[in-house]
């Protein structure tokens, strides 16, 4: 039986999931869907998610879907493509960054919304019966869609204000997965005619969250390039973490608070009950409408309904559904840059203010790691770690400078 974990088909492969189990995924997944729907798919570089990629590819062409495949891409291309598209379905296949050696499965849903919680447990539930198939004159086709990253990057450089990105002549470090990230990044930038500098994680590299290596790799090279900023994207680019000289690392509701000064004042936003109180609130006497809700499926339920400008996880990963339904860093990375160069001292203050409101300490890297490894409840996350506690949340974000985390502790909230 396919495992579930963190709202998500994820397990050891041929342990918790097994070949049989995918195709099986696959017809069911499909048939809800229908026949003749068109599935977008994606995956990372690694064999093993190329090896479960065609076995659901197998499973969905068995129920007579089409297949639109993308061979390596991020999770945003997926969401985006589907709306692009018109796909009823897709899925995207990598290494689980929270668990060492797991592999993930992301399914999707039109207009480009993720399916977690209860809709993966009823899909596995499904898996357990019998899929009848649909004939051999009723196979689906499989396209292979070679120009995919270059739509992708269009529609991300018409989304914002590319010419004056351009007039700044920023300087950024990045660090990127092996794979698709590195390819769309080195495209974003030439087109924005923007001195870079990309340094893949590596095809070898297996990681797990905190990316402590790739944020004290990125803060050095930022600082010896003279840059203005560095950025760390996981190995789908649907996460991020964003260093500025003169400030370093910003908390996920920093790069929140330093998007939104490119939207009015009364625009709307969704965030999980974790995500920080007092830049909530702070958020709200601005005039921004904040919706907090209690977990991950509620708010991809919101975001579904409401159409925000934004959203926010408590890992720190972003939806901007005026551009797809899915999480993803690299738009939400484009519009911080738009934020950075028109109105660079605004984003400055927005950030300072921000972290004058919390409280914050600095912690020893081994004991926070230790508390977070005894805490069943520790949400690990590409920057840090968030642990729940009696009516409180510590938020932990790795400052490389001094190999230690800075903790901020705030009271929770009711959604």
């Amino acid at each position: 039986m396919l495992k579930y974990v963190d709202g998500r088909i994820t397990g050891e492969p041929l342990v918790d999931i097994k070949l049989d189990d995918v195709v099986m995924l696959g017809a069911v997944f499909g048939s809800l869907l229908g026949k003749r729907s068109l599935v977008v798919s994606g995956r990372d570089v690694r064999p093993v998610s190329r090896m479960f990629k065609r076995a659901l590819t197998a499973g969905l062409m068995s129920v007579g879907c089409d297949i639109m495949d993308f061979h390596e891409a991020v999770s945003g291309e997926i969401s985006f493509s589907m709306k692009r598209f018109g796909a009823k379905g897709g899925f995207n296949i990598h290494l689980n960054p929270r668990k060492p050696g797991y592999i993930t499965i992301r399914l999707y849903k039109a207009p480009g919304y993720e399916l977690v919680g209860k809709e993966i447990i009823d899909i596995i539930a499904l898996t357990q019966g019998r899929t009848e198939g649909q004939g051999v004159s009723e196979i689906g086709w499989v396209n292979y869609a070679e120009y995919m990253h270059e739509l992708y990057t269009s529609a991300l450089i018409s989304f914002i204000k590319s010419d004056e990105i351009s007039a700044t002549g920023l300087k950024i470090v990045a660090s990127h997965g092996y794979g698709a990230s590195g390819e769309i990044l080195g495209r974003l930038f030439s087109l924005l005619e923007l001195e870079h500098t990309l340094m893949s994680s590596g095809r070898g590299n297996i990681e797990t969250y905190p990316y402590i290596k790739e944020m004290s790799k990125i803060a050095a090279s930022t600082k010896a390039l003279k840059s203005d900023l560095g950025v760390v994207f996981n190995i789908d680019a649907s996460a991020l973490t964003v260093y500025i000289k003169d400030i370093g690392f910003l908390l996920p509701e920093e790069v929140l608070l330093a998007i939104l000064t490119r939207y009015p004042a009364n625009s709307s936003v969704v965030v999980d009950t974790y995500v920080l109180p007092g830049i909530v609130e702070y958020m709200i006497n601005k005039g921004y409408q904040v919706k907090v809700v209690e977990n991950e499926e509620k708010l991809i339920e919101v975001v579904r309904r409401d159409r925000p400008v934004l959203a926010l996880n408590s890992r720190g990963d972003f939806i901007t559904p005026l551009f797809s339904l899915g999480y993803d860093a690299l738009i939400a990375f484009m519009q911080l840059l738009e934020a950075f160069s028109i109105q660079r001292k605004e984003v400055y203050e927005e950030v300072v203010n921000a972290r004058n409101l919390l409280s914050r300490s600095l912690k020893d890297e081994k004991d926070v790691s230790t508390a977070c490894n005894n805490n069943p409840e520790c949400i690990k996350t590409l920057w840090g770690y968030r642990i729940p506690g009696d009516k409180v949340i510590r938020t932990y974000i790795y400052n490389p400078e001094m190999n230690s985390y800075i903790e901020f502790v705030e009271q929770l909230r009711n959604p």
